[in-house]
C-alpha cells in the first residue's frame, strides 16, 4: 500500500513546489532579467554566430483583394520564437517559476518588415504584445496585424481568375549571417481561418530566400475568385442581350422600332464595357478575355444596327424600280428556291392534239412543256420580299455565329481555372 502511494506523494510534493512562486518572485525575476539587459544587442553568446528565428503564420481571414491596385489585404497572426542567451534563470531561485510574460518592448525583437507592402514600409507589429519567456531562454512572440501586400494581378480569365500573392518578411538591418528566418511548416496554418465571400483559398506555401544578404521568410497565398456574382450580374445579362439582339430582324419594318431597338442594345453593351473596366486594372499586359468578348459583341451589335438601316432603305424603295436579276438569283439561293426547284415543282401536262392528224410533230408536247416552264420561272420579286428573305437569313446566321462564339468565349475564360 505504501509503495502504491509513493508516486502520488512525490507528484503532490513536486506540484506544491512548482506552485510556490509568488508575485514577489515574479517581480524579482523581472528585475533581475531587466538589470543590465540591452534590447539593442543581438541575443547570442557569440556575436559571430547567426541567430535562427523560427516563424509560423496563422492566416485568420482574407479581408479584400483590389484588382485595380493589385493589393491583397489579410489578417494574420505570427508565432515567432528564438532563444535569448541573456534571459536564462534557475527556477529554484524564484519559487519554481518556469516562465514569465513581459511586454515586447522590453526585450530584443527581430523586427520584421514586409518588403512587398503596398502602402507603408513598417514592422509587422508596432503594438505592445506580450512575449513568453521560458527559463531556458526560449522566447515566443505572437504578433497579429493586418497586412497589405502588393501583388502582380492577372485578370486574363476574369471572372474565373486565380491570383497568387507573396508575403516576404525580412529582419531589416540584419544580414543572413546575423539573423536567419526559418518557417516551421511548409504551409500556412489555417486553424482560425474564416472563409471569404468573394475569394476561395486555393493553396498556401512557405519558403525561404536571400536577397542582398538579407534572409527572407516567404509566404505564398493563392486565391481563386468565386465567379457566381459576376456570372449572374455580368455574364448572364451580356448573353441575354446577345440573344435578344438578332430578334430585331423579326420586327416589322413598318413598326418603326427596328433602329431604336438595335441602338438601345448597342448602347447597353457600351454600359457593360464601362462596368467591367471599372473593376479591372488599367493594364495592357494582361487584359481580360471578357473585355475582348464584350468589344466583339459591341462590334457585332453595331453591324446589326447598320444592317437594319440598310434593310429599311431597301424596304422603302420605289416598287416601280425592278429588282436586278442577280439580286433575284441571290435571294433565291438564300431562300433555298433556285430555278431547279421551281422547275421540279411544275407538273408537266401532256398536250393532246386537237386533230387526229397522224403526221403531228412528235416534239410538239415537249415544246409546249418548255414554254409552260419558262412562264412558271418568270418570277417578279419585290423589294419587300428581298427584305423578308434577308431577315430570315440574318436571324439564323446571327444565332449560329452567336452560339459558336459565345461557347468559345466562355471556354476561353473558364480555361483559367
Amino acid at each position: 500500500m505504501v509503495r502504491v502511494l509513493v508516486p502520488y506523494i512525490l507528484l503532490l510534493t513536486f506540484a506544491s513546489r512548482t506552485d510556490t512562486s509568488s508575485i514577489s518572485d515574479a517581480n524579482a525575476l523581472f528585475n533581475n532579467l531587466s538589470s543590465g539587459y540591452n534590447k539593442e544587442v543581438r541575443p547570442v553568446g557569440n556575436q559571430g554566430d547567426s541567430l535562427p528565428v523560427y516563424i509560423n503564420m496563422f492566416l485568420i481571414s482574407i479581408k479584400d483583394f483590389d484588382e485595380v491596385s493589385g493589393t491583397l489585404s489579410i489578417l494574420a497572426v505570427f508565432v515567432i520564437n528564438w532563444n535569448d542567451a541573456s534571459l536564462v534563470w534557475n527556477p529554484s531561485l524564484y519559487g519554481g517559476l518556469l516562465e514569465t510574460y513581459i511586454g515586447q518592448n522590453n526585450v530584443w525583437l527581430p523586427k520584421l518588415y514586409n518588403i512587398k507592402a503596398s502602402n507603408t514600409f513598417s514592422a509587422i507589429s508596432n503594438a505592445d504584445f506580450l512575449v513568453k519567456i521560458s527559463n531556458d531562454g526560449e522566447i515566443i512572440w505572437k504578433p497579429g496585424c493586418f497586412i497589405d501586400v502588393k501583388c502582380s494581378t492577372d485578370v486574363s480569365y476574369f471572372p474565373f481568375d486565380t491570383q497568387t500573392c507573396s508575403i516576404q518578411l525580412a529582419p531589416w538591418g540584419y544580414s543572413n549571417l546575423q539573423v536567419t528566418l526559418m518557417p516551421q511548416t511548409t504551409d500556412l496554418s489555417l486553424e482560425f481561418y474564416e472563409t471569404n465571400g468573394e475569394w476561395s483559398l486555393d493553396k498556401t506555401k512557405t519558403g525561404t530566400d536571400v536577397i542582398s544578404d538579407i534572409s527572407l521568410a516567404v509566404f505564398n497565398i493563392t486565391i481563386t475568385r468565386l465567379p457566381a456574382f459576376h456570372i449572374v450580374n455580368t455574364l448572364m445579362p451580356i448573353y441575354l442581350l446577345l440573344l435578344m439582339n438578332p430578334l430585331v430582324f423579326m420586327l416589322p419594318c413598318d413598326s418603326g422600332e427596328r433602329v431604336g431597338f438595335s441602338l438601345t442594345v448597342f448602347l447597353t453593351f457600351t454600359v457593360f464595357i464601362t462596368i467591367v473596366n471599372s473593376v479591372l486594372p488599367a493594364n495592357s499586359e494582361s487584359m481580360s478575355r471578357l473585355s475582348y468578348f464584350i468589344f466583339a459583341v459591341l462590334v457585332a451589335s453595331g453591324i446589326i444596327a447598320s444592317v437594319n438601316i440598310f434593310q429599311l432603305r431597301i424596304y422603302y424603295r420605289d416598287e416601280n424600280i425592278p429588282v436586278p436579276r442577280w439580286l433575284v438569283r441571290f435571294m433565291n439561293i438564300l431562300d433555298c428556291q433556285c430555278k431547279s426547284r421551281r422547275v421540279s415543282a411544275v407538273i408537266p401536262k401532256k398536250i393532246e392534239p386537237k386533230s387526229s392528224n397522224k403526221n403531228l410533230n412528235k416534239t410538239g408536247p415537249m415544246i409546249q412543256m418548255e414554254e409552260d416552264t419558262e412562264e412558271e420561272t418568270k418570277y417578279e420579286m419585290t423589294w419587300h420580299e428581298v427584305v423578308r428573305i434577308l431577315d430570315t437569313f440574318f436571324i439564323w446566321s446571327s444565332y449560329t455565329v452567336i452560339t459558336a462564339c459565345g461557347i468559345v468565349a466562355l471556354l476561353l475564360m473558364y480555361k483559367g481555372t
